[in-house]
């Protein structure tokens, strides 16, 4: 699933501007909610879309591992609350880490944007469609590079093809020293 950075939500982002991530996540997972009931997602009742959102978590994987497995802590606590606002709430925190580098808001004092060491992906029985972006910007007359955020994303695919993602919120900690 490459990110389409030529969606709105991307282009007019600014600071002090709210990012919209549910809307920035359903349109890049769109063609597997197309593939549920063939509608899009806001035209689909609540119960529908809690549904449709659910069988595309149950496929997901962050670094290797199902969602459901590595988000369990925080799934347990939302125990309390309605199943589709339990799907909202997950489909929010992973959309924070697949697009926390478009919003200009978790920009650093250096101008850097945020990275996380989680890749997603849809494992569709044994073939991962992962979250990417393939984008080029110009470098010389002739010459294209990879955008710094593209650039994000293959070093996320470079870690998790080498082993280098944490496997659980416990190793996270030990990978990032706290």
């Amino acid at each position: 699933m490459n990110i389409n950075t030529d969606n709105a939500i991307i282009k007019f982002s600014m600071e002090g501007k709210e990012f919209p991530y549910d809307k920035m996540f359903y349109a890049t997972v769109n063609d597997y909610i197309l593939e549920y009931k063939n509608a899009r997602l806001d035209k689909l009742t609540e119960k529908d879309q809690s549904v449709c959102l659910a069988r595309i978590i149950r496929k997901m994987e962050v670094n290797g591992v199902p969602v459901q497995q590595f988000f369990k802590e925080e799934l347990d606590q939302w125990s309390d609350v309605s199943n589709y606002t339990r799907v909202l709430r997950l489909c929010d925190l992973m959309a924070r880490d697949i697009f926390c580098c478009f919003d200009k808001n978790r920009y650093d004092d250096e101008g850097h944007f945020e990275t996380v060491d989680r890749l997603y992906c849809v494992n569709n029985d044994g073939v991962r469609d992962f979250f990417t972006l393939d984008e080029y910007m110009k470098a010389g007359l002739f010459k294209k590079v990879r955008t710094p955020e593209s650039e994000y994303f293959k070093e996320l695919e470079r870690k998790f093809e080498a082993g280098l993602l944490p496997k659980s919120k416990k190793d996270e900690a030990l990978y990032s020293g706290k």
